[in-house]
C-alpha cells in the first residue's frame, strides 16, 4: 500500500519540463538552438497525415516549436477551433498554458496565406504581441486571413496534405467549437 502513495510523485518526476524562464526567453531559445535544428514534423490525425516545415526566419518559434514536438508535448492534442472561414486552431488551450511567451518575429515576406502555420497570442497584458508558446493556427483562406498581417507570427507552412487540413475545417462545429474535436500527434521527420 505505501508503494502506491508513491505512484504520483514518479509519474509527475518523468512528466518533461516544458516550462522556460520567463524574464530570459530569447536567451533560453537561443541556447536551445543548436540541439533543436530540425524543420519538418508529420502531423497525424483520425483523418489523415499532413507535413509542416518550420521557417529559419522565425528561429526563436521554430525553436520553440520543435523543442516541444521533441518532447512530446504535442501528443495527443486537439484542433479545438475552427476559425470562421480563415483556418483551424490546436495545440495547448488556454487553461493549459506554459508559464511564458515567445518574442515577437514579424517577417515582411511571412503573410498569413492558404497552408501557412502562425502562432496565436492573448490580447491580454500583452502589448509586445508576443506568440503563445503552444497553440496555433493553420490558414485554409488567403484573402479572409489577410488581416492577421503582423497580428500573428507565421513561423512555417504545410508541405503536404493540406487536402487534410481542409477536411479538419470542414467538421462540424458551432460557433468555431467543432462538435467533435480532432485529435492529433506530432512527431519529427527530419533525421539526424
Amino acid at each position: 500500500m505505501r508503494y502506491l502513495l508513491f505512484l504520483p510523485f514518479l509519474f509527475l518526476s518523468c512528466k518533461p519540463n516544458w516550462r522556460l524562464d520567463p524574464s530570459r526567453i530569447k536567451e533560453e531559445l537561443q541556447a536551445k538552438a543548436a540541439e533543436n535544428t530540425e524543420r519538418h514534423i508529420k502531423v497525424e490525425t483520425r483523418l489523415g497525415d499532413f507535413e509542416l516545415e518550420l521557417d529559419d526566419r522565425t528561429p526563436l518559434h521554430s525553436v520553440n516549436f520543435i523543442r516541444l514536438v521533441k518532447m512530446g508535448y504535442f501528443k495527443d492534442r486537439y484542433f479545438y477551433r475552427n476559425v470562421y472561414e480563415i483556418g483551424i486552431q490546436g495545440g495547448g488551450e488556454y487553461f493549459d498554458r506554459l508559464n511564458y511567451l515567445v518574442p515577437a518575429e514579424y517577417r515582411e515576406e511571412l503573410r498569413p496565406v492558404r497552408g501557412s502555420i502562425a502562432m496565436a497570442r492573448y490580447d491580454e497584458g500583452n502589448p509586445l504581441q508576443s506568440s503563445s508558446p503552444t497553440e496555433f493556427f493553420i490558414v485554409t483562406d488567403t484573402e479572409q486571413a489577410a488581416r492577421f498581417y503582423r497580428k500573428y507570427v507565421v513561423f512555417g507552412k504545410v508541405t503536404k496534405g493540406m487536402a487534410v487540413v481542409d477536411s479538419i475545417k470542414k467538421e462540424r462545429s458551432f460557433d468555431e467549437k467543432p462538435v467533435i474535436p480532432v485529435k492529433f500527434s506530432m512527431s519529427v521527420l527530419d533525421q539526424k
